[in-house]
């Protein structure tokens, strides 16, 4: 239902541009890097908070493990005039306490304040100690969110001659300066305006500042290794996995049974898969070389649980054991792009399992295995990852669905009666990139099915009765009754009918005077609606809506709208195209979405026959 998603989200619940909300008035972080093993960072972060829609940023976040602790924290808030409303101390900080179900060794200390007045200004300094995983140093990243302005912002960055150091810059035209002795190295940024929201254009993350810096040769954890590329990030990984692989001998000899008579090895890949889902689950786990290193897959095995990396190598052996080949592969959830020459383990979170079979390719989701084998699903699509293996790491883009196969189709007969009440009987197929919006009605029970069933057809006095979901790999297919007592409305003589029971509720973005952003849509799909309307006995047809039919860069629409002798037939056809676009469209777009919102909505007119 990507029509639903992103015409309903991004449609309706836009999120309308703000006055600014806070000013950064400095943000500072010195980092001291002693050796290859121990660096300590300051932090000095002054913000003035504008209004209420900026009080989060009054809460003090920190990210602590056994190797990176917090050795000082101090902070104070002021108002207007400058005058001290409160000082923190270090012994008001909370510390996150996780979940029995998480294995992890790191921690959040954290300190919530809501401010009394606006504007104020909060003053926070702090130190962390990092022993035995420089990897890389802390991102540069003073702009955090939309609405936000920074006036100096300033990264300091001090290491031994001997530690060479790399660094990657985002959004910024500025280079970073190196002192006389070569020993330190600045980047500087003043006066950035903030960022407002626009609709339909890039992710905030593709759009601030950003700068990343690390050692070309560190330690970590006591694990040596060598960054200059991402074939030496992949040899780098591929040490942390290799001999991970090993499994118990009654688990080998369970995986034959269940394989060795499948004729094909992408049967047997199947079949392994959805082993993998029976008889595991996901847990976060944040142990073992600084949280990169997987459990053994015989550990998981025994225990039935694993992260991203456990299962991932876990589904590994398993393949490995019956002589099908498959590489570990690091990708970022949030990320669409990696930074092609600045290899680093941050810029990933997570790791699925790339199969090469003859023919095709399969992207395994190993932490969601009721997945249909090798869906790609949206938090990965299209996103760069690094596939590893023994030769190193190899920079690749995953696949993204056409937008012609994310199709959700919709036949509909809606029997009217002649006082205005209706039975509308539903068959909708989604598919593709489409299916993981309705995948959730897999798993619900009845009544949680007749919620969202509520919000999928919108009619009065909705009565939900027949209900029946089901799967066939990557389609989801929804079969469902509804009735309803005033489904058209009668004035007199006449009854006004909708001409379609879904897609209600649309609304365009609103107008954006000196659009900085180009057009972007991230998703393209396609709706489809075939819809029947049956014509109560002793009435006629008196009005009906005029055909339509509007083509754009961006995206089409048809109605289609055929009169029968006892029904009438509406189909309706909605293509949206992924990409980037010019910001001189956006007018174009609003339009657009206001068009297809009013013939969505638009009813046929019957009237009662002369007796």
């Amino acid at each position: 239902m990507r029509g639903e998603t992103l015409l309903t989200v991004l449609f309706a619940a836009v999120i309308q541009a703000t006055a600014q909300v806070a000013i950064v008035e400095e943000s500072t972080t010195q980092v001291d890097c002693y050796s290859s093993t121990n660096a300590v960072v300051h932090y000095k972060e002054v913000t003035t908070i504008l209004n209420e829609h900026g009080a989060d940023l009054a809460t003090f976040v920190c990210w602590c493990s056994k190797h990176d602790k917090l050795t000082n924290f101090k902070g104070v808030a002021t108002d207007a005039t400058g005058r001290v409303l409160r000082k923190f101390r270090e012994g008001e900080l909370k510390q996150t306490e996780y979940s029995q179900y998480l294995a992890v060794d790191d921690y959040k200390m954290f300190l919530e304040y809501t401010p009394p007045v606006y504007p104020i200004t909060i003053t926070y300094e702090w130190t962390m100690e990092s022993r035995d995983n420089l990897i890389e140093f802390p991102r540069f990243c003073p702009q955090t969110g939309y609405d936000i302005s920074v006036k100096k912002a300033t990264y300091r960055l001090t290491a031994p001659k001997d530690i060479t150091i790399r660094h990657a810059l985002l959004n910024i035209d500025k280079t970073p300066t190196v002192s006389a002795d070569g020993k330190t190295l600045t980047l500087e940024l003043d006066n950035l305006p903030a960022l407002k929201y626009e609709p339909y254009s890039r992710p905030l993350r593709e759009r601030i500042p950003m700068a990343y810096f690390a050692p070309e040769d560190f330690t970590y954890y006591g694990k040596k290794g060598c960054f200059k590329s991402w074939q030496d990030y992949g040899k780098w990984e591929y040490s942390l996995i290799n001999g991970r692989e090993t499994l118990p001998d009654d688990v080998k000899l369970e995986i034959h049974q269940m394989t060795d008579h499948l004729a094909t090895d992408r049967e047997k890949v199947e079949a392994l898969y959805k082993y993998l889902g029976k008889t595991t689950r996901y847990v976060a786990i944040l142990l073992g070389i600084g949280g990169q290193q997987p459990a053994p897959a015989a550990n998981v095995c025994k225990s039935g649980f694993g992260d991203c990396k456990g299962l991932s190598n876990y589904m590994r052996a398993m393949l490995k054991e019956v002589g099908i080949p498959s590489n570990y592969t690091t990708i970022s959830t949030n990320n669409r792009r990696l930074l092609k020459d600045f290899a680093s383990v941050g810029q990933m979170n997570h790791v699925i399992l790339q199969v090469p079979l003859k023919g095709d390719t399969l992207w395994l989701e190993c932490t969601n295995p009721q997945l249909p084998l090798g869906f790609v699903h949206e938090d990965i699509a299209g996103h760069d990852a690094i596939v590893v293996n023994e030769a190193g790491g190899e920079l690749v883009t995953l696949p993204v669905y056409p937008d012609t196969v994310n199709l959700m189709r919709s036949t509909i007969r809606i029997e009217l009666e002649n006082k205005g009440a209706a039975n509308v009987t539903l068959h909708q197929e989604t598919n593709n990139g489409q299916y993981e919006n309705q995948m959730p009605l897999l798993r619900m029970d009845e009544k949680e099915r007749q919620k969202v069933l509520q919000r999928i057809v919108r009619v009065p006095q909705a009565e939900i009765g027949k209900i029946d979901v089901r799967e066939d790999g990557a389609t989801v297919i929804l079969d469902a009754e509804v009735n309803s007592q005033m489904y058209a409305s009668v004035t007199g003589q006449r009854l006004f009918v909708p001409v379609c029971p879904i897609h209600r509720g649309y609304s365009a973005p609103n107008a954006i005077a000196n659009r900085k952003e180009d057009v972007w849509v991230e998703e393209g799909y396609v709706d489809e609606d075939n819809i029947t309307i049956a014509i109560p006995e002793g009435y006629e047809v008196e009005a009906m809506p005029k055909n339509l039919m509007i083509e754009k860069p961006f995206a089409s629409f048809s109605l289609l709208v055929l009169p029968g002798e006892d029904s009438i037939k509406v189909i309706n056809r909605l293509v949206m195209k992924s990409g980037q676009y010019d910001k001189s469209l956006y007018p174009e777009l609003i339009d657009f979405i206001k068009t297809i919102s009013n013939a969505y909505t638009q009813k046929v007119v019957l009237k009662k026959l002369s007796e």
